[in-house]
């Protein structure tokens, strides 16, 4: 299995190899298609190959975000020759003032991530600066994409963005203002007011397009997962009136794998909405889950043997993609599904198969995985694990709550379902303790109020 890992992984940095040299390849054209010159194309093209194999490629090795699908590699490119074409028609046609140098990195710093926004970024100013021969363009259009996309790195509500836009046009108004006595030329005040409105409707357009984008690509925001974080969107209603004990299973998940996300500085908006919709498939055959069976008499599976138990089980996975597809949920949350269980094997039922037969293969009663890619990918494995093992707990003191805790992360660990996760001992530890935190606040005792007049408040 590492073999076959390790070889697909190959096979998919060699077929990437050269994505570089043909985006350089675009944007040098792009720049010069007003005014093609060979020997500028030429000093364009290395100039971006330096910064993509120096910069870029360093961060699409070592990211997650930008592996997780193929899509949003394709989203990185698509916007970033699309921000490239469009500043250069911007500028032949209007100016530099105009040119909105903040949208493409900020788009792309709030669908994938900051290295990629900032990077993004630093190419568009650079090559657009390098083919003009003005390297003070550059010290006014970098500051703004650098800040822009800094302020959007964990971004949590739309202001954000609009603060964000607001900066950028400080910023670069402060920018010109240092360069006017060096360069020897004048910005009349139409030129100021231009330079300081254009980070600010650059914001807005981004505000204005990225929702489009999401339902399009399905790669959402933090803005955009929060909004389908709301507890009367039509599928967790859906889930609640059907598979209710899945529901409020769903809800504790989401509570202690966003804290516990918090606590090591993870995206506790993507763990939010991946622990929420992480089930979604059990809502085809609700009554073949442990938490909505009301008495242990009525479990159906009292009935059935292990395999026939096992696939129902299973099924709820393939289930829930099937779901998220259909109603078009983000990318992230159809890749979560299949992730929170991993590749660990379904040791109840397999238990039952090998007292009955011993030469039981384990692998069948084994998920397909993935395992988790991801910190936030991690951690809503463990949030799911010891929310449900809580539950059989006879005695659920804190004590034994945090033995389970502790049990199902060295379990997990020791299983190498963590593996490529990237999270560190220290990290799981604050985990550990934000899950027992957790569930310390959740025993405590609601305080009873005094009662001034019994009468007036039963009846009124």
């Amino acid at each position: 299995m590492e073999q076959s890992k390790h070889r697909t992984d190959v096979l998919l940095s060699e077929s990437f190899m050269y994505d570089g040299v043909i985006i350089a390849l675009i944007i040098s054209v792009a720049n010069n298609i007003y005014d093609l010159g060979i020997l500028d194309l030429a000093n364009e093209f290395i100039l971006i190959l330096i910064i993509w194999y120096g910069i870029i490629e360093h961060f699409i090795r070592n990211s997650n975000v930008i592996n997780f699908d193929i899509r949003y590699r394709l989203f990185f490119y698509s916007a970033l020759l699309a921000g490239a074409t469009l500043n250069t028609f911007i500028y032949k046609t209007y100016g530099i003032s105009y040119i909105p140098i903040i949208i493409t990195p900020m788009l792309i710093t709030l669908l994938v991530d900051y290295e990629f926004g900032a990077s993004a970024g630093l190419i568009l100013s650079l090559s657009t600066a390098f083919h003009h021969h003005d390297f003070f363009m550059f010290l006014q259009l970098f500051p703004q994409v650098f800040i822009s996309t800094f302020m959007l790195k964990n971004i949590k509500n739309r202001i954000q963005v609009a603060k964000a836009g607001f900066i950028s046009g400080i910023l670069g108004l402060i920018m010109v203002a240092l360069q006017e006595p060096a360069r020897h030329f004048y910005f009349s005040t139409r030129d100021y007011v231009i330079i300081f409105l254009n980070p600010l409707f650059s914001s807005i357009a981004v505000l204005g397009i990225l929702p489009y984008i999401e339902i399009t690509t399905r790669i959402y925001s933090n803005i955009g997962l929060s909004e389908i974080t709301t507890l009367n969107h039509p599928l967790l209603k859906t889930l609640s009136l059907h598979a209710p004990g899945t529901y409020y299973h769903s809800l504790r998940v989401a509570e202690l794998a966003e804290h516990a996300a918090e606590s090591i500085g993870a995206n506790s908006i993507l763990v939010r909405a991946c622990a929420l919709y992480h089930d979604i498939g059990k809502v085809r055959n609700p009554e073949f889950f442990i938490e909505n069976v009301r008495l242990p008499e009525e479990n159906p599976h009292n009935m059935l043997s292990p395999d026939v138990s096992k696939s129902i089980i299973m099924k709820h996975v393939s289930d829930g993609i099937e779901i998220a597809r259909k109603n078009r949920l983000p990318i992230q949350i159809e890749l979560a599904i299949p992730q929170h269980h991993g590749t660990r094997v379904q040791k109840y039922f397999y238990v039952k198969a090998h007292e009955e037969n011993p030469k039981v293969d384990i692998n069948q009663y084994r998920y397909q995985g993935p395992k988790p890619k991801s910190k936030e990918m991690g951690i809503l494995m463990l949030a799911d694990i010891v929310e449900a093992t809580s539950k059989s707990i006879k005695e659920p003191t804190i004590d034994n709550v945090k033995r389970i805790i502790e049990k199902t992360i060295i379990e997990l660990f020791e299983e190498n379902e963590l593996d490529e996760t990237g999270l560190t001992l220290s990290e799981l530890k604050i985990i550990m303790d934000s899950f027992a935190l957790s569930f310390e606040n959740l025993t405590k005792h609601r305080i009873e109020y005094p009662t001034i007049n019994e009468e007036i408040e039963t009846t009124g």
